[in-house]
């Protein structure tokens, strides 16, 4: 089975499963750690954390431990990652580290040295990015001095302990089986971390004599022709070498010395820990190669071959035999274990932003709100002789900006005060300026259920059901999110639970039409099993979704409602005197129960009375009645400052990300420098005071700094955006934008990224003292968005010029200086922009590009070719654009044209391109590939069809599409998915008329012996209500009968009843 997968950064095409869960540490004890994995540079630290399966808390210090760990889970073993301090190498503080490793970690009873060496290329055909393991260490600077002032090595062999040994043995003989999977585990757990990928940088062996007398680190300028002549392999994929391991305090650097002391010792690999870990710990050295241990080494392959390193002790460790336990460790390590994946799993349904809209909204204003937990139709919610009434069902509805919103909060906090121990309350306020997980069900369900099972901790034991595991990779379905809240309501018993859900206008409308079905049944249910379940809702009004028990209130139409308006009026207005009542009377007639409304107008009138003007009453009576007309009159009451509005609009609309305080600054100073209306030179930024007001003044008072960190600018409510984009109003104040202006905002901010980036690299690149390039604030956004933005221009504005004057070195320095990128060999200067627009998911552009230069077979980086950067990203758009390219005759070809695409390899073998549109689940890219004339049964390297890759992986949606179309079931191997363990996929298969007494084509047992041998009950037993025979030969003519009394599965053999003689199913333990 693949490692988890990563979550992509910000990738221009979005999956459709909002995937964004928090992962809370788990805390184990000292004790429950046995594999110590040292380290000895940040950069094997890295890939070793990468290689965890979950991580737990940080453990309180150890007196005399000067160790930092990271702790972890590593395929069932907890392991225990440290690093060597910083610069401090060798084989003596090899030893300190272990030393007080094994003191704070009794039980650790096996090591792992996992990191990067230098190899010995004159011992065996090494090359960068191969694995060595030390099946013995030889400590390389001891000796003596003899005869001829020569130095004799002495170094004793140290041999790695016997349980290591056997288990190196047990993967060897896998992997003369099948494929090593270290190139599938380092393309999963680096994902995100495409430095670690393979390196573009060339694998160059020069002779032993020849050294490296370049000024620069690489050899681009070294005489090609002392390169040593190689042969060329067909696939970049690490060897795995095992032998001998030369340890010592001195880095060596030289080719006729390595190749001597190579010759002496006998080793195949050098570095400079091992020998201090041996004599400590039974411990096992695994280096990846980065260099040749001469002059011309250099780093550009050491991430590469660090995750090869760690990949292989990955590997390691699945086969590594777990720790056999005492019943009282057994017991406590159970209960242990089952908190452990309760937690998790409620981890998995976290997410950071769970209670920031919440926290974002204005606490109430003095004596505002306070009337409404007398009133009537509240009380009668909270009554519970009255449920039978309503079903716990409250429904608060108005207009926009009425003040909901601040009204749900203040009845959430009031209602959570008055709580004990047997009363729960929880919130959701849905966001529309949020991400998606906060303004969709999805996130209000993982949202009321975290607060509930956190609430009310008994109910984390529904978690338990191995089910949900997989939701820890792939999320959470909405369905199963329904379950498991109902599930959890169903058993409060006498407690009760309240839910306050504000803004279901914010959050897509058929989506809340499910909800509110939903609630209403699970409400029904409660009153009728006698549970306090109830149900706040809040929303704009809705007239269409009908409830059929609830109490609703509209908000202005409350009489303490209008009281709410009129307190605020009389606290916030500064106007004295008669004018004052005259004034508060025509506010609250014209406000018609708006409360944004009011606020608005009170600090409109708040400006004028400051300015000492006479005319308040007619400045009143001007003012517009309705919000939107309103923000139309603020934003042009005066002509002032209208391109700083326009820049505001348009960064506040539609940024890639909300920006911060500091980022808004500069990007509207190099909107207004465009256009020569602000100083030339790079304001400054520490004053946050002048750049809140600077927010304030841009938008004239339509925007604000959010209160909640990260701090960011967003409109003052939602209402701005609907009057700008719902109401046109952005097409009113500026017509020129015309009605594509979405596409004409993203080229005005595409136009300002673009003139950042060249600000910073002209001045970068004039030598300035004074230069600092972290004084350019919006650098990361703009290197990170600039090809966002022209790639949504692109729907309707011609990219073309735009690509062809494209500056692809000043974009790199740029990513590279403000730590936008993912990794230093993410790209380079050679790498082809086709490249990077299909590796960011940009369709738009890849199209574009592609009718200038209709080239597919185009080489890159990590992925190699463009497509396959789509393919591995699941960029459907991007993959469509490309395949469906006039220079794609046919995808079937596109493989054959492109010298990868034989190998596009995954778990084992090469993957097809459909066989890996299967085996992702990616079921529109099959579609794709299908229409495009990909062969439905075409098998690929590891001899598996398409739809055995896609069952492999349980993906039954992409099954039935390639069942659909024509795949033939036959030519599956039954006891290949048996293997594998997928119940699901061997249902479908059996639904669809797969003999279950023939073999596969890949030398498989039968299915049923399969499934004796791997235990698999319920498979034994759906296979013979299949006609599975127990005494059809298979394999060396063993019948699954046969196996059974090999194994003495009296259980087996019962169902199978005596020869000839009926089945008997029943007695089978499922």
């Amino acid at each position: 089975m693949p490692p988890s997968k990563r979550r992509k950064i910000a990738p221009a095409e979005t999956n459709s499963a909002d995937w964004d869960a928090v992962f809370d540490p788990i805390t184990l004890r000292r004790h429950s750690y046995t594999v110590a994995w040292i380290c000895a540079l940040h950069i094997e630290l890295a890939a070793g954390q990468a290689m965890l399966d979950e991580v737990h808390d940080e453990l309180p210090g150890c007196a005399a431990d000067d160790n930092t760990y990271i702790l972890g889970t590593v395929s069932g073993h907890n392991v225990v990652i440290a690093c060597l301090p910083t610069n401090q190498y060798g084989t003596v503080n090899a030893t300190n580290v272990i030393t007080n490793m094994k003191r704070t970690f009794p039980s650790i009873r096996a090591g792992l040295m996992v990191g990067i060496g230098g190899g010995a290329p004159s011992m065996a055909d090494i090359r960068l990015g191969d694995v060595v393991v030390g099946v013995r260490v030889m400590q390389s600077d001891l000796g003596k001095l003899v005869t001829g002032g020569r130095i004799e090595r002495t170094a004793v062999p140290r041999i790695p302990q016997q349980q290591l040994g056997t288990v190196v043995s047990t993967l060897r003989s896998n992997h003369e089986m099948r494929p090593s999977r270290i190139p599938a585990i380092i393309r999963e757990r680096m994902k995100d971390n495409p430095s670690y990928g393979f390196p573009a940088s060339p694998d160059w062996l020069f002779e032993a004599s020849y050294n490296h007398d370049q000024p620069i680190p690489d050899c681009e300028g070294c005489d090609s022709s002392r390169l040593v002549p190689r042969c060329t392999w067909s696939t970049e994929d690490p060897v795995i070498h095992y032998g001998g391991i030369a340890s010592g305090n001195q880095v060596v650097r030289d080719g006729v010395e390595r190749d001597k002391i190579a010759q002496e010792i006998n080793v195949l690999c050098f570095e400079m820990e091992a020998a201090g870990l041996m004599d400590s710990l039974p411990c096992l050295p695994i280096r990846g190669i980065c260099d040749y241990s001469d002059s011309h080494k250099n780093k550009k392959w050491q991430r590469y071959a660090a995750a090869a390193a760690a990949a292989y002790a990955r590997e390691l460790l699945h086969v590594f035999p777990k720790e056999e336990k005492s019943l009282y460790s057994l017991h406590y390590d159970n209960d242990l274990s089952r908190t452990i994946h309760q937690q998790r799993l409620l981890s998995s349904l976290r997410f950071e932003q769970l209670h920031s809209r919440r926290e974002a909204i204005a606490g109430t204003h003095s004596r505002t709100c306070e009337w409404f937990l007398g009133h009537q139709i509240y009380k009668t919610w909270l009554s519970p002789s009255k449920m039978g009434e309503h079903n716990g069902f409250l429904w608060i509805s108005g207009k926009p900006g009425a003040g909901k919103s601040t009204l749900m909060k203040y009845l959430y906090s009031k209602s959570k005060g008055l709580g004990d121990n047997k009363s729960l309350v929880a919130s959701f306020f849905f966001n529309a300026r949020g991400r998606h997980v906060e303004k969709s069900i999805l996130g209000m369900y993982r949202s009321l259920i975290v607060q509930l099972l956190d609430g009310f901790q008994d109910l984390q034991k529904l978690l338990d059901n191995s089910e949900f595991d997989s939701f820890l990779v792939e999320g959470w379905p909405l369905d199963q999110l329904k379950r498991l809240f109902q599930r959890a309501v169903s058993r409060l018993g006498t407690r009760s639970f309240t839910c306050f859900i504000d803004a279901l206008d914010e959050c897509n409308e058929l989506d809340i039409l499910d909800m509110v079905q939903f609630f209403e049944e699970m409400a029904e249910n409660a009153v009728a099993s006698g549970l306090s379940f109830r149900i706040c809702f809040s929303s704009r009004h809705y007239p269409y979704i009908d409830i059929r028990r609830a109490l609703r209130l509209t908000l202005e139409d409350q009489k303490g409602h209008d009281e709410d308006l009129a307190n605020y009026v009389e606290g916030r207005l500064r106007i004295k005197g008669p004018a004052l009542e005259e004034l508060r009377c025509e506010i609250l007639a014209k406000a018609a129960g708006v409360f944004l409304w009011v606020v608005l107008v009170v600090g409109i009138l708040n400006t004028e009375e400051r300015r000492g003007r006479l005319g308040m009453k007619r400045r009143l009576t001007e003012l517009p009645g309705s919000l939107s007309h309103l923000f139309k009159d603020m934003l042009l009451r005066d002509n002032d400052n209208m391109e700083d509005l326009l820049l505001c609009i348009l960064w506040t609309l539609y940024p890639q990300r909300p920006l911060g305080p500091e980022e808004y600054y500069h990007a509207l100073w190099i909107g207004l420098s465009q256009k020569k209306l602000v100083d030339p030179n790079i304001p400054d930024i520490t004053d946050l005071h002048s750049i809140e007001r600077y927010i304030v003044s841009s938008s004239k008072g339509l925007a604000e700094l959010t209160k909640y960190a990260p701090r960011k600018v967003q409109f003052i409510h939602e209402s701005v955006r609907d009057f700008l984009l719902k109401d046109k109003g952005i097409l009113e104040l500026w017509p020129d934008l015309g009605q594509n202006w979405e596409e004409s905002a993203h080229e005005r901010l595409k136009q300002c990224c673009s003139d950042y980036l060249k600000h910073f690299a002209i001045h970068q690149n004039n030598y300035d003292p004074e230069f600092n390039y972290a004084d350019y604030v919006l650098l990361q956004y703009s290197s990170l968005n600039l090809l966002y933005h022209a790639n949504v221009a692109a729907n309707s504005i011609p990219q073309n010029t735009f690509l062809s004057r494209f500056s692809l070195s000043e974009w790199i320095m740029a990513r590279s200086y403000s730590g936008g990128h993912l990794g230093s060999d993410e790209y380079n200067s050679e790498t082809n922009i086709l490249y990077i627009l299909a590796h960011q998911g940009l369709a738009n552009l890849v199209s574009t590009r592609l009718q200038d230069f209709p080239r597919l077979e185009i080489y890159g980086m990590q992925y190699r070719y463009p497509l396959f950067a789509a393919l591995a990203n699941e960029y459907k758009k991007t993959v469509e654009a490309m395949i469906s390219s006039p220079c794609v005759i046919d995808a079937s070809e596109i493989a054959e044209s492109l010298t990868y695409g034989q190998e596009f390899i995954n778990k084992s073998g090469s993957l097809n391109l459909l066989s890996w549109a299967a085996f992702e689940g990616q079921t529109d890219i099959a579609q794709l590939l299908l229409q495009r004339g990909c062969l439905v049964d075409d098998r690929d390297g590891g001899n598996f069809t398409p739809l055995e890759r896609a069952l492999e992986q349980n993906h039954i949606k992409t099954a039935e599409l390639l069942l659909k179309h024509g795949a033939d079931p036959q030519k599956c191997s039954l006891a290949s998915v048996i293997k594998i363990g997928n119940i699901k996929s061997v249902q479908f298969l059996l639904d669809n008329g797969l003999d279950p007494n023939i073999m596969g084509a890949r030398d498989d047992d039968l299915p049923l012996t399969t499934a004796i041998w791997n235990g698999q009950d319920k498979v034994i037993k759906m296979l013979l209500e299949r006609g599975a025979s127990p005494d059809t030969p298979g394999r060396f003519d063993r019948t699954p009968r046969s196996e059974a009394k090999q194994l003495n599965l009296v259980d087996v053999l019962q169902t199978f009843g005596e020869e000839g003689k009926g089945l008997n199913l029943s007695t089978l333990n499922i």
